[in-house]
């Protein structure tokens, strides 16, 4: 059906505007981070490799459906919806129609749901929200009809149906290590990296005309690569070869202080992040550099299967009932193993089985949505 064109579809019941000026949030977010005793989860290269996999494949997706409906479930919309419900653990975006007759999902930064008395609160579609959108320099917040308002939760427990739960907040043990670890690699990159020489006495950064060693300071920071000509310290510095680096066996000698893990915090990190993937619905083998061509389609056709075309059949869902029209999302079908499905296919009809029903079996009948 065409979109309906109501005054109240997208229209607030109540709204307050606000311009310019996000002091207070930005101080607030800025207060948050410093109380934050742990590392934050969402940094780590697990959640992001996870929420990008999901935003890129959602974006991919071809929308089947209405002309007007693919025309307002764009590819930019579906990537911000896959990314959102690995991060945040749910995307919202408010049906509106503009002027011009042509519907549009915004999607909002913040909401709150409430109940609509006198209806009950277990009904979801007696639910509202108080929902703020944001442009480059104001904000509009507005209570909204759940009808109006495409909802997409990663999960959510029967107590909380109205609040989304990402991965990071079920897994929330696997989330701390895995920020943990890698802050703790942070940590150890960052600290200082320099190459030490032992001499008997510093004086200073080489500036100092009375620093005996200016000049080779000096050469030392223009080496860039060059051959560098210094006086031996095979004489102990005047002391004697007693006084020798090494005594007298060995002259100049540096030594590197830099960033230096231990190999089990390595390990753990990469463990750490194997486990942050797997609860994000992400095959580890799907990210390890290492992994063999068939390893790596197998874990992509295991997320494909197992979390993308779920979640995506979820969002065609909820899309369907907002937008009143059958709305489906069909990806590629290089991850669903075409090559074993025809294999399939070959041995059931070589044994009899009726066509139609060995295209059924072995999932080469297709439906819009797959």
């Amino acid at each position: 059906m065409k979109p309906r064109i109501e005054p109240t579809l997208g229209s607030p019941k109540r709204e307050r505007r606000s311009g310019g000026g996000y002091t207070d949030d930005i101080v607030a977010a800025i207060e948050g981070a410093a109380a934050r005793k742990t590392a934050d989860v969402a940094s780590t290269a697990a959640v992001e490799a996870a929420a990008g996999a999901l935003s890129r494949a959602f974006a991919s997706a071809e929308v089947i459906g209405p002309g007007w409906a693919r025309d307002a479930v764009t590819p930019p919309w579906l990537a911000q919806v896959g990314r959102s419900i690995i991060r945040e653990g749910a995307s919202l975006s408010v049906v509106e129609i503009a002027s011009t007759g042509v519907l549009s999902l915004i999607p909002a930064a913040y909401w709150n749901f409430e109940g609509h008395a006198p209806r009950h609160d277990d009904d979801e579609s007696a639910w509202r929200a108080r929902v703020t959108t944001y442009g480059p320099s104001s904000s509009r917040t507005r209570l909204l009809d759940r009808e109006q308002l495409v909802y997409l939760r990663w999960g959510t427990s029967p107590g909380t149906r109205y609040r989304g739960q990402g991965p990071t907040s079920w897994a929330s043990l696997s989330a701390k290590a895995t920020a943990e670890t890698e802050r703790s690699l942070g940590d150890e990159a960052s600290g200082p990296i320099a190459q030490l020489l032992a001499i008997p006495q510093d004086g200073g950064d080489g500036d100092d005309e009375n620093d005996p060693l200016a000049m080779l300071k000096a050469d030392i920071k223009a080496g860039r690569g060059r051959a560098l000509f210094v006086e031996t310290t095979s004489a102990g510095w005047g002391q004697g070869r007693a006084n020798a680096p090494g005594n007298g066996n060995m002259d100049w000698r540096a030594q590197r202080l830099g960033p230096s893990p231990p190999a089990a915090l390595v390990e753990l990190a990469d463990a750490a992040f194997a486990r942050m993937l797997a609860a994000c619905g992400c095959p580890p083998g799907l990210f390890e550099s290492n992994a063999d061509g068939t390893s790596q389609r197998e874990a992509l056709r295991r997320w494909h299967l197992g979390t993308v075309e779920p979640m995506a059949k979820l969002l065609a869902h909820e899309l369907s009932l907002r937008l009143e029209a059958d709305v489906s999302l069909r990806f590629d079908a290089y991850p669903k193993d075409m090559a074993g499905r025809a294999q399939t296919f070959k041995a059931l009809a070589a044994n009899g089985v009726d066509v139609n029903e060995a295209l059924t079996i072995s999932g080469l009948l297709a439906e819009d949505g797959g």
